[in-house]
């Protein structure tokens, strides 16, 4: 279970930063089809660590640790950022017919909407994954120096 959600969290990683300049790598369509697929991973990494969500959710205030408190806060911004670039993606998609989802506004909004939502989260990947370097460390048998 560990080895998947290493690699389920490395693919996230990955195309995360490809996806940071749509106009590169695979164009506008990989973008959009990507960044469909990520949500999906995200929400399946969730699944995979819905054990720990539940467990800390009831013993937050009571039994979990300053560290843990932290992960779980993060966890929850991070969720907000991907549910803020799925659905600000979605308004701008141009490739995909999702017309019978968009959301009103202007496509400006949802423009700036996704542009910033999506540096943020980058940034609390980032924490994320400083969070739990160890762990990262422990699944590719590096040893700390």
């Amino acid at each position: 279970m560990n080895r998947l959600k290493f690699y389920l969290s490395l693919s996230v990683t990955v195309v995360m930063l490809l996806l940071m300049d749509p106009r590169s790598f695979f164009g506008l369509g990989f973008h959009e089809w990507a960044g469909l697929i990520i949500g999906l991973f995200f929400i399946l990494h969730k699944i995979l660590n819905w054990t720990w969500i539940k467990k800390v959710t009831m013993g937050f205030f009571r039994k979990c640790t300053a560290r843990t408190r932290l992960n779980y806060i993060l966890d929850y911004f991070l969720l907000a950022g991907m549910i803020l670039m799925i659905l600000s993606g979605i308004a701008i998609a141009r490739t995909i017919d999702l017309s019978w989802i968009k959301p009103g506004g202007s496509p400006f909004f949802w423009r700036i909407m996704h542009t910033s939502s999506s540096f943020l989260t980058l940034a609390l990947f980032g924490v994320h994954l400083g969070l739990h370097w160890k762990w990262v460390l422990q699944r590719l048998r590096i040893k700390k120096a």
